[in-house]
């Protein structure tokens, strides 16, 4: 039984650096459109975005492991930390970490895709866990829920987009370089992944 579930962890593990990529992609433009058909005046309601509120509110223990996930890796990453903070804007729950400085380009870049790596990792687990494990109903749709929550936070957020800025700006020469490193790597890396895949 633990030969199972070890085997079943490498897989996921690996499904997880896979499948990275796309889902990265399809969450991101996912949450963008959510947002695009919010209100755009900013009193008009104050649900400016009631499909976003809601969605906030029922993945809300998505929210806390994946934020969790991007706290732990950061704090391995030695990334500073000043505060992970929370917030209800426009009724829509937002949970989010507060770095004190940015840190060198290619540690954040490594850090958020870890962090991304790690949430598809935890949500492909709790998909198949209840499969291996054979759960009752009750768990398993527990199991489908919270995965679909990590699932849906999983993607780039604006505030990622700042950081990365602002880390380049900090380093502007290193950090050109850093960038095109880290990039050929997960190039490489993905290449390499395809490569055994065909």
């Amino acid at each position: 039984m633990q030969t199972d579930v070890a085997t079943l962890m490498i897989a996921n593990l690996y499904f997880a650096i896979q499948w990275t990529p796309p889902i990265l992609v399809v969450v991101t433009v996912l949450r963008g459109l959510l947002l695009l058909k919010g209100q755009k005046r900013e009193f008009e309601d104050w649900f400016r975005n009631p499909l976003m509120t809601f969605l906030s509110v029922l993945f809300l223990p998505g929210t806390l492991i994946y934020t969790g996930i991007r706290y732990a890796v950061s704090r391995i990453a030695g990334i500073k930390i000043d505060r992970v903070s929370g917030s209800t804007t426009y009724g829509e729950l937002n949970v989010f970490i507060e770095v004190e400085k940015p840190p060198r380009v290619s540690v954040l870049l490594v850090a958020l895709y870890a962090n991304v790596v790690l949430s598809v990792f935890v949500a492909l687990t709790l998909l198949v866990l209840p499969f291996v494990m054979i759960l009752d109903l009750a768990w398993t749709a527990i199991c489908l829920y919270v995965a679909v929550g990590v699932f849906y936070n999983s993607s780039l957020r604006s505030g990622d987009a700042g950081l990365v800025v602002s880390s380049l700006r900090r380093h502007p020469r290193s950090g050109s370089i850093e960038l095109a490193v880290v990039i050929a790597g997960f190039a490489f890396l993905y290449w390499q992944l395809m490569g055994v895949v065909l």
